[in-house]
C-alpha cells in the first residue's frame, strides 16, 4: 500500500508504501528501541553481584577444652572461591588464652556458601592438625576432621560480620565459636 500526500490529506495506492519521512521514522524507532534496550540491559546486569575470588576473616576465638574450661584467642581464615558456592579454607586459630586452658589449630577444609541478599550462610568439611590443654596437660588434639558453619552479613560489598561454630575431632571432640571481621577482595 502506498500513502502519498497531496492536498493535506493521505491516499493508499496498492502499489506499496514509500515514504522518506516514513523510513526516517521506522529507523528513528527502531534506533530508539535499540538504544532503551541496551540502556535497560546495563543496570540489570550490573545488580547481578559478582562476588569477588578472596574472603579473609579476622575474629575472636572461644574453644571448649574440657568440663569447665575455655579458650579464647585470635582466628585467622583465609578462603579462595571457585564458582558461585564452593571454595577452600585455610584457618589458623590460637585460642590459648582463657582458664588455664586452650589450644592451637591449623584447617584446610572445602567451603559452601550460599548468598541470599546481603546474608551469606557456609559450611565447611576438612582436616585439622591441633592441639589442646587444659590445666598443664594435653588433654586432646591430633590430626582429625573439622566440621564448622557460618553466617555473615555483609555490611557493604567487601565488608562483613561472620559468627560461627566449628567442632574439631580427632583424640576428643572440642567445640568452638567465634565473631569477626570479615573482607572480600
Amino acid at each position: 500500500m502506498r500513502i502519498s500526500l497531496e492536498s493535506g490529506h493521505a491516499q493508499a495506492t496498492a502499489r506499496g508504501y514509500h515514504s522518506p519521512m516514513t523510513h526516517l521514522r521506522t529507523r528513528l524507532a527502531a534506533a530508539a528501541i535499540a538504544i532503551t534496550t541496551a540502556l535497560a540491559a546495563a543496570p540489570v546486569h550490573a545488580q547481578v553481584p559478582r562476588p569477588r575470588a578472596w574472603t579473609l576473616t579476622v575474629a575472636g576465638e572461644a574453644l571448649h577444652a574440657g568440663a569447665d574450661s575455655w579458650g579464647y584467642g585470635p582466628r585467622l581464615a583465609l578462603r579462595r572461591d571457585f564458582g558461585p558456592a564452593w571454595g577452600v579454607e585455610l584457618t589458623a586459630a590460637l585460642p590459648a588464652f582463657g582458664t588455664n586452658s586452650g589450644g592451637a589449630a591449623l584447617d584446610l577444609a572445602a567451603t559452601y556458601t550460599d548468598l541470599h541478599g546481603p546474608t551469606e550462610v557456609g559450611g565447611t568439611l576438612g582436616g585439622t592438625a591441633f592441639l589442646v590443654g587444659d590445666q598443664s596437660e594435653l588433654t586432646g588434639g591430633g590430626i582429625g576432621v573439622v566440621v564448622g558453619a557460618h553466617v555473615t552479613q555483609w555490611a557493604a560489598p567487601s565488608v562483613g560480620f561472620t559468627l560461627g561454630a566449628t567442632v574439631r575431632t580427632a583424640i576428643g571432640v572440642f567445640p568452638s565459636v567465634y565473631a569477626g571481621l570479615t573482607l572480600r577482595f
